[in-house]
């Protein structure tokens, strides 16, 4: 099992933003708790992809994975998850190499058609259906493929024309770094999973991902695929301390997170130690491989230290 933790990138008022003690969010925050996390034994750091996603300033995906890689050692870096709608996949192909080398090897590929319409717009983006910007995104990993393994590359696509482009310098990892696919649209991003990814990532109730990975296990078949190669990854924000009464002290901080305030397929880590591992577990006998958590008391480390001392070592 391998457990990732997300580095925010964004703080303050929003859908997304969901940290108790923070109302901006800096590089230099960011850089730090970085360090501090691959510390503390964990074994990647995710990012997620936004540029304007809450009250404060949001930092750029991309930039900030490489200057995480300049000052990490070991953990492995996971744009988690990057929204196709916002680049043109074969410079991101060109963009991603690179970051493999400057990470030497620890890169690891996360790909969704994107979900929040407004931050778009913002930019001057279109926002087309979603089932095009999935049909987008699955070429967007092909032309990643191609471009990481070809030096002469032709594509003819319905959103990606190449004619000869070079993709060197390929990344380190051989063939290419590892692909995740997020989301948990059933007919489109299960069967792009199926067909292309190492991994799949979703979030929520636990019940509701046994259904999805049916889904998944159906296309798998489809094509020819072997279902247990692909890693299955969960995504929850986490609220850990010690005692119950100092977890209730902080969901008096996030009551965003109180039972009765989530949604029916919603679920996070919220408890002791002991609690958090038994839920842990849960998914683990579910098939999940791959945890990655936000904790909600960034940038303080009180929740990331506790849970590496307590309920990784169990795993």
């Amino acid at each position: 099992m391998e457990f990732a933790v997300n580095v925010p990138i964004c703080a303050g008022s929003s859908e997304y933003s969901t940290l108790a003690f923070c109302d901006e969010i800096s590089w230099a925050d960011q850089r730090d708790y970085a360090v501090d996390i691959e510390a503390l034994g964990f074994d990647g750091l995710a990012i997620p992809d936004h540029i304007m996603a809450g009250a404060g300033p949001t930092t750029e995906g991309l930039s900030t994975l490489a200057g995480l890689a300049g000052a990490t050692e070991d953990v492995y870096l996971y744009p988690k998850t990057f929204n196709d709608q916002l680049r043109h996949g074969p410079l991101l192909a060109k963009a991603l190499a690179q970051l493999d080398h400057i990470s030497e090897g620890r890169l690891k590929v996360g790909m969704g058609a994107g979900w929040k319409q407004d931050e778009a717009e913002a930019f001057g983006y279109e926002w087309p259906s979603a089932p095009e910007r999935l049909r987008r995104m699955e070429e967007t990993v092909e032309v990643c493929k191609e471009l990481w393994t070809g030096d002469d590359v032709d594509y003819d696509g319905d959103y990606y024309e190449l004619d000869g482009a070079d993709g060197r310098p390929h990344p380190i990892q051989d063939p290419y770094p590892p692909i995740m696919i997020g989301g948990g649209g059933e007919q489109f991003t299960l069967r792009i999973t199926a067909k292309h990814a190492d991994t799949w990532n979703y979030w929520g109730d636990l019940e509701m991902l046994e259904g999805k990975l049916d889904v998944l296990r159906e296309h798998c078949e489809t094509y020819g695929t072997d279902y247990d190669a692909i890693e299955k990854s969960w995504f929850a924000r986490c609220i850990i301390r010690e005692t119950e009464a100092e977890v209730e002290e902080l969901l008096d901080a996030v009551p965003r997170f109180r039972p009765e305030n989530l949604d029916d397929d919603e679920f996070h880590l919220v408890g002791t130690p002991e609690q958090v591992a038994a839920d842990i577990e849960r998914y683990r006998e579910a098939g999940f491989e791959e945890f990655v958590v936000e904790f909600v008391d960034f940038p303080d480390t009180t929740g990331p230290e506790l849970f590496a001392d307590e309920v990784m070592g169990q795993f």
